[in-house]
Formats: structure tokens, C-alpha cells, sequence
């Protein structure tokens, strides 16, 4: 009987253990967001639609992939590094190119192991590639015929000591390639399609910080040899990534440390810049001082929503174009929807995400739920001017997802730009959005002063004729309009 009753309470602690696991397995890939610096659980705003693999694609499994780009008929590049080729996929995922043996003026070329960038130019259909260990950006038809070898370009503000590393490479309309270079901090390379360098682009701005601060004094005061031996540094570090988007923007993110004035960018034809100072990084600063967070890649969907990939914790953390927070999601493991080792990130026509993992050598593609769907939605229709038509969608996610205190925030912004001001504080306070709140109070009190400006003043005129009377408030009136008149009649 005892033995009996063991192996049953065995059975249950298995059981429960088994189910304790699963729940913890499956964690990772819980969409949440952010209340009051805390994370929330939230409804999934993407899934999994499918996982490119190398039997879906139909060829030899990848090795070590390290860029991906589609382009906008949906066609999706991946730059394989470990078997030095590039695969050109369909709308279906299916591999239509594989180009590994490449030809330059009559001359066999092929790419080295460990290139690391890729992008697709829609107007002249060529592959830039920033072929790394060769020291080299390298141009190609989808036929493999190179147009261009592009070694490092000569200039006086380019130490010709320093080894040519491109490592990203992006090209904007005008064919101006942005070249992220290894051992190279001051910006990313302007190139002309000529190889001459234009300048650098976008330096990272340093913060001042505490600890460079007491550097600063100590250098002041020490010797140069106890100077060298110095671990802090008053270097810009360099770009981990870049993106060229439609509207002509160029979008980094950098490391995420303490020097770093704004790990994530928008900057415009001067390389300024361009987000507000409030962007929300609590979430990324939270999750690197919990996780050690490196964010490797970002992209921007024709919404204007961006998302960035984290490859220490396979965490995705999608913004919309004012930089609010709309969900985190992803994680590491082994299962759909969670990752390995994510290196970089593309969106397509349909806003999907593409995911390339090196660690799986996968691409996952990440589809919209109905909920993600309707963030969207309320998201674009308000910043199109269409307030009213975003109140629908923003209900319907809360009906989805009550804590999520954007939607309560969305719907207080769309009242106030309404003229409800009094719905507009009701849903801003549900959003915990004080700055809001008090500007919809504020908009509410003038609103009421000026409907009732007239009978305020009927009633202090009344007033005044029953303190000073009748008379007095007579001659009061007549000697202010006759001081206006002798003040005209004098000038």
C-alpha cells in the first residue's frame, strides 16, 4: 500500500514538474509591455507564420547567415557568410537564385567567409555587399556579374593604417552608400558611386557621464604614463546597424551604454537626430542593466512602426513612429517564435517581421494577430487626422487587452482632439498620462470661460452698480472715454 501511495504522489510531483516546465518554456514567447517601469503580460500582437529552413527553401542548409533584406515586391535576400553566398527567395520562400560564384571583368570573384552586410538596390537591381574579410564592397547583378569592387577609398581624413572592415552598408536614391566600417567610431562612410568619400554620417554624440567626469579631473592632474593605462574612453562608438527607409530617413541603433546619448536614431539628410528627447528607452535600459541587452538590427514597416531585435535575449521591442512602446515579444529557446541567436530583422509589404537566426539558421516570419492589427490600425488612423474612425479600434483592444494603458492614452488623445475634453481626462487618467490629463483640464477650463464669458460679465456689471451705483459707474465710463478722445485729438 506505502508503496503504492509513493509512486503515486511520484506521479504527481512528475506531472506538475512537467507542467511547471512547459509553463516556463513557453514563457519567453509572452508578448508584454511596460506599467509604471514594470512589465505587464500582454495579448500577442504577432505569431508565427512560418519558419524558413533550408527544406522550405530547397537548398543546402545555411551556415552562419548574417544580413537579410526584401525588397518591395516582397523578395527576401539572405547573405549566408559561412558558405559564402547570397539566396535570392520568392514570395513563398522558395530559393529562385543562388549565387555563390560571382565574375568581375571576364575573372572568377567569390565573396569571404564572414560578410557581414547586405542590401538591395531597387534602381540599378544590384546586391551591395560588404564582403569583410576582403576588405571590400562588392556590387552584383542577381545573375552574379559583378558591376563594382569598391576597395577602400583614399582621402585625407582616412588613416591608411587603419584596416578597411565594412561591415553594414545601406544606399539611399541618389546611390550614396552609408558604410559602417570596424575600427572605424566617427560615423558611417559617405561613398559616391565613384569611391569617393563624401564625409562621415551621423556621429554618435557622447554623454557626459559621472565616471568621465572623475576621469576628466584625473587626467588633469596625473602624469601621461599613469594617463595610458586609463580603461575609460572619450570615443564615439560605432553603429551595430543601419536602415534606409522610403521617406528617406536613416534609422541606427548603437550600444547600449551609459556614453551613448541616443542608442536609437532617426537621422536626416544632415545626420542629425530627428526623434523627440522623450523617446522610451526606459524599456531597453531596464532590460540591458537585467539581461545585458545588444541590439544588432532594426527595421521600419510602411506604417512607420520600428522594431529592434536584442541577440541576448531574442526580445523584439516594436515602437510606433512617436515612439511609444507598443509590445515586446520574442525571447530565446527553441521553440516557434523564439530565437537563438538574432542577428537581423526586415519587415515586408504586409508588415510581417522576418527574423534570421544564426544560431538556427532560420528565418521566422511573424505575422500581425487581430490584436497587433488593431494597435496598428488605431495607431494610423490618429496620426492620419482621423480621430474619431481610431476610437473603434482602440475599444477593441482593450475589449482584447484591458491593462494596455496605450490604447486608454490613444483614446484620450482622440477626444482631445476632438473637443471632449471631459472623456479625454477620463481616459487619461486610465492611461496613468498626467501631462495629458492636465492639458485636457486645462483645454475644459477655457472652454468653460469662454461660454460663459458673458454672463460673467453681465453679473459683475451688476455688481458694480450695486457697490458704486448707478451714476457713479456712469461718469466712470464717460471720463475713460473721454481720455481716450483727448489722447487721439493730441496725437
Amino acid at each position: 500500500m506505502r508503496k503504492k501511495l509513493g509512486c503515486l504522489i511520484l506521479a504527481v510531483i512528475l506531472i506538475l514538474t512537467s507542467s511547471a516546465m512547459a509553463v516556463c518554456a513557453a514563457q519567453p514567447d509572452r508578448t508584454y509591455t511596460y506599467e509604471e517601469n514594470q512589465p505587464v503580460p500582454s495579448t500577442n500582437a504577432y505569431q508565427v507564420k512560418v519558419v524558413i529552413d533550408e527544406t522550405l527553401m530547397g537548398v543546402t542548409p545555411m551556415s552562419d547567415p548574417r544580413d537579410i533584406f526584401v525588397d518591395n515586391n516582397d523578395q527576401t535576400y539572405i547573405l549566408d557568410a559561412g558558405n559564402c553566398r547570397v539566396l535570392v527567395l520568392d514570395k513563398d520562400y522558395h530559393c529562385i537564385k543562388e549565387l555563390k560564384d560571382f565574375t568581375y571583368e571576364g575573372q572568377p570573384t567569390t565573396l569571404a567567409a564572414g560578410a557581414q552586410g547586405l542590401f538591395y538596390r531597387e534602381e540599378n537591381q544590384c546586391l551591395y555587399i560588404a564582403d569583410t574579410e576582403n576588405n571590400r564592397v562588392l556590387v552584383s547583378d542577381l545573375e552574379g556579374n559583378v558591376k563594382k569592387i569598391y576597395d577602400k577609398p583614399v582621402d585625407e581624413l582616412l588613416d591608411p593604417t587603419v584596416p578597411y572592415k565594412p561591415k553594414k552598408i545601406i544606399v539611399d536614391n541618389m546611390g550614396i552608400m552609408y558604410i559602417t566600417s570596424g575600427n572605424i567610431n566617427t560615423g558611417a562612410l559617405l561613398v559616391d558611386s565613384a569611391n569617393n568619400f563624401l564625409g562621415f554620417y551621423g556621429t554618435n554624440k557622447l554623454k557626459m557621464t559621472a565616471a568621465m567626469q572623475m576621469e576628466h579631473f584625473w587626467r588633469s592632474i596625473l602624469s601621461d604614463a599613469a594617463n595610458a593605462q586609463s580603461q575609460v574612453s572619450f570615443q564615439p562608438v560605432e553603429f551595430n546597424n543601419l536602415f534606409w527607409s522610403e521617406d528617406r530617413f536613416v534609422y541606427t541603433v548603437s550600444p547600449l551604454v551609459e556614453s551613448v546619448a541616443t542608442p536609437i536614431s532617426k537621422l536626416n539628410a544632415l545626420g542629425n537626430n530627428v526623434f523627440p528627447q522623450s523617446v522610451d528607452l526606459f524599456t531597453l535600459t531596464k532590460e540591458r542593466k537585467i539581461k545585458g541587452t545588444v541590439l544588432t538590427d532594426i527595421t521600419v514597416d510602411n506604417e512607420g512602426a520600428f522594431t529592434i531585435v536584442d541577440i541576448t535575449s531574442g526580445h523584439l521591442f516594436q515602437y510606433d513612429e512617436g515612439c511609444n512602446l507598443l509590445a515586446v515579444f520574442g525571447g530565446m529557446g527553441y521553440q516557434e517564435g523564439l530565437f537563438s541567436q538574432p542577428v537581423s530583422l526586415e519587415s515586408d509589404s504586409n508588415n510581417s517581421l522576418l527574423v534570421l537566426d544564426s544560431g538556427k539558421n532560420t528565418v521566422t516570419v511573424m505575422e500581425q494577430t487581430f490584436y497587433g492589427k488593431m494597435i496598428r490600425s488605431a495607431n494610423y488612423l490618429y496620426n492620419q487626422g482621423l480621430y474619431q474612425e481610431s476610437i473603434e479600434p482602440w475599444m477593441e483592444v482593450l475589449r482584447m487587452n484591458a491593462n494596455y494603458t496605450q490604447a486608454y492614452k490613444g483614446l484620450g488623445k482622440a477626444y482631445m482632439s476632438m473637443g471632449e475634453y471631459e472623456k479625454a481626462m477620463e481616459y487619461f487618467e486610465l492611461g496613468k498620462d498626467q501631462a495629458g490629463y492636465g492639458e485636457a483640464k486645462a483645454a475644459l477650463r477655457d472652454e468653460k470661460v469662454r461660454k460663459n464669458f458673458a454672463l460673467v460679465a453681465a453679473v459683475v456689471v451688476i455688481l458694480l452698480i450695486g457697490i458704486l451705483g448707478y451714476e457713479k459707474i456712469i461718469d466712470i465710463t464717460a471720463n475713460v472715454f473721454w481720455s481716450i478722445k483727448k489722447r487721439r485729438g493730441d496725437k
